[in-house]
């Protein structure tokens, strides 16, 4: 499976800009509907503006840790042997002694 699909590479950009897009949307929505509707002072929309902004960030944190566990890894590092391969002895032959 490749990693460097286009489609994977569209999904993963559309579910970024989704990210972003819509806890401000939503933040902002719902904060000049309550400034309008209740009759809130205007200080509540920033609030809701800046609560959008943190839940926005925190959503794209929380992605990025996601993306870098899954595309992170380096598939082609080789295995490093701790003894060389030519090495037979690698059994304790006082091992079974004791």
């Amino acid at each position: 499976m490749k990693k460097d699909n286009p489609v994977k590479v569209y999904a993963v950009v559309s579910q970024i800009g989704f990210m972003v897009i819509t806890p401000l949307l939503i933040f902002i929505w719902g904060g000049s509907v309550l400034v309008r509707e209740l009759e809130l002072p205007q200080w509540v929309m920033t609030l809701f503006i800046i609560i959008g902004v943190v839940s926005m960030a925190s959503g794209l944190i929380s992605y990025a840790g996601k993306l870098i566990a899954i595309y992170g890894r380096d598939d082609k590092k080789k295995y490093r042997h701790l003894s060389d391969r030519r090495d037979t002895d690698y059994y304790d032959d006082n091992y079974r002694k004791r």
